[in-house]
């Protein structure tokens, strides 16, 4: 009974921590976000999306084609509460509070391979525990991330794989394929990442698994798959975008090396160091060691975007350095049980899809990450719980890191990242409702990203009336598109010097774009002022009657 009052204790530790200020920590709202809930928003109403094509699996959007689950699971929300910010992030919150419960169960399989004695704290609770205050967990489980959605199933898929082993039983193989093969419908990552773990849980698990078993679930993933693998042609320019293998060096670099060996063409030493296959691994081991460096996981987190975490703060709380290291060697010491390896193996392979990608380190595609880390820093916390002054002096430790976290997060994370979560929409929409049948045309810059979006989650336009009008401009490139009009708005850069002489003109833009020099001519009016939590101006608001 005592554990499981611990359990539900920490599951509704990790709902509150998900849920309080959800509309509004972080401060900002992305445009995948706002993508996702009107999306959703138009499912419910028209059983289509904003392209209006009738009930898709794979959604257009900006042209980036997001996988749909993500869109599908919102739309109960969305009726709920409406189409706001706390209902597009509320599967998130839901999805990540469910994987504190999918960390304990898989984290229970290891109480008896460990056997840690005389432990006030079982690995279980341990893990689950670490999970719920998790900086990095708390972080994508209060944005819509698509990834976190795809972690909560991955996870929840092995799950029911190890219950499969442990049970000798057929159904929990199905259940397992059937979560695995969701992934591949929730996020782009999950492409990669999924197939190479279903990989390692069969070949880890080969001695004690049996072929036949296997069959019907490895056919329905590949039902889920095939789909997916038949229009991955049509759909593959966002990932040619974000691929490391899309950007070879140019000409210039190039001769630039030749000329550095003194010669004009390629010889022996450039094949031998110099080629481009060398440089892009050279490449994919730095992005893949970052994610595993100290840098990473406990001083800066995703130190490359502000979106994906907290400042000043890693994934990581440094107290928890101790636990990793003492639950690993716990592990390699067992390393010859499958459990044991497999939790290894993930370790590893975590950060693959993110090594693969241009970005130089990403806390969105490593994210997968976390649970072999948590998994094995709950073993390490069980372990010390054998000692109760320890355990007293780590707990009070990582309180203290856990107190100060939730001060960056919440009080002072506004003033660094509100910028990259972009901050101004949100107050821009509001004060521009009134006046938007009052001019005759509505310039708003587009300097931001994707404008159009954001009017038609914060109007809550109607789908079927935006369906009808829908003039998505695509990205020859293969990046995401963009809409440059709805009714009356123009979405495109401000250019002041000739759009001031227009009339019954509404414009919205930057500090650059609407120069406080040039405010100043009869009949102007000023509207308002938006500025970022720190004071930094961020968008004016003028009128030309």
């Amino acid at each position: 009974m005592g554990r499981k009052i611990l359990l539900i204790s920490v599951l509704i530790l990790g709902l509150g921590l998900r849920l309080i200020r959800l509309d509004n920590r972080p401060a900002g709202f992305t445009w995948d976000e706002a993508a996702l809930g009107y999306n959703a928003y138009s499912l419910l109403f028209t059983g289509k999306d904003e392209h209006a094509a009738l009930m898709p699996l794979v959604f257009k959007s900006f042209g980036d084609y997001k996988p749909g689950l993500y869109i599908y699971f919102s739309v109960p929300a969305v009726a709920i509460f409406g189409l706001n910010e706390f209902a597009t992030r509320l599967p998130s919150a839901i999805f990540g509070t469910l994987l504190v419960l999918v960390v304990y169960l898989i984290s229970k399989e290891l109480e008896s391979l460990l056997k840690i004695e005389n432990c006030k704290l079982k690995i279980a609770p341990a893990a689950a525990l670490l999970m719920a205050v998790n900086p990095w967990a708390i972080h994508f489980s209060r944005g819509a991330w698509e990834a976190n959605l795809a972690l909560f199933l991955t996870t929840l898929g092995v799950t029911f794989f190890i219950r499969g082993i442990k049970n000798n039983s057929h159904f929990p193989y199905l259940i397992s394929a059937f979560f695995l093969g969701l992934t591949l419908w929730s996020y782009q990552g999950a492409k990669l990442f999924t197939p190479l773990l279903l990989l390692s849980l069969i070949v880890v698990y080969r001695p004690v698994i049996s072929i036949k078993k296997m069959l019907l679930p490895l056919g329905l993933f590949l039902v889920l798959l095939f789909p997916i693998l038949a229009g991955f042609g049509n759909q593959s320019g966002r990932l040619k975008v974000f691929s490391v293998f899309s950007y070879t060096r140019t000409r210039e670099y190039v001769s630039q090396i030749l000329t550095q060996d003194q010669t004009t063409r390629p010889g022996w030493a450039y094949y031998l160091y110099h080629t481009e296959l060398l440089d892009q691994l050279r490449g994919i081991a730095q992005r893949y060691l970052n994610h595993l460096s100290p840098r990473f996981l406990f001083v800066d987190g995703d130190w490359s975007s502000l979106r994906h975490s907290t400042p000043y703060q890693g994934y990581l709380f440094y107290p928890q350095l101790l636990i990793l290291l003492m639950g690993l060697y716990l592990l390699i010491k067992n390393f010859s049980h499958p459990l044991s390896k497999f939790v290894i193996i993930w370790l590893f392979l975590a950060p693959v899809p993110a090594a693969l990608s241009r970005d130089i380190v990403s806390g969105v595609r490593s994210l997968p990450l976390i649970i072999p880390l948590t998994i094995i820093s709950g073993i390490g916390l069980a372990k010390i719980s054998r000692y109760s002054t320890l355990l007293l002096c780590f707990s009070v430790t990582l309180l203290l890191f856990f107190i100060y976290f939730l001060d960056l997060y919440f009080i002072h994370s506004p003033q660094f990242t509100a910028r990259d979560w972009l901050y101004p929409y949100r107050p821009a929409f509001s004060l521009i409702r009134p006046y938007l049948s009052s001019y005759r045309r509505i310039y708003f810059t587009d300097q931001l990203g994707q404008p159009y979006i954001f009017y038609l989650f914060y109007n809550q336009v109607s789908p079927a009336y935006y369906q009808s009008q829908n003039a998505f401009i695509p990205n020859p490139s293969g990046d995401v598109g963009r809409v440059d009009r709805v009714d009356n708005l123009v979405f495109a850069p401000v250019y002041w010097p000739s759009l001031r002489y227009e009339s019954s003109a509404l414009f919205i833009g930057g500090q650059y774009e609407l120069p406080e020099s040039d405010l100043n001519q009869p009949g102007l009016e000023r509207i308002a002022e938006i500025t970022y939590p720190n004071g930094d101006p961020a968008l004016r608001i003028v009128g030309i009657p």
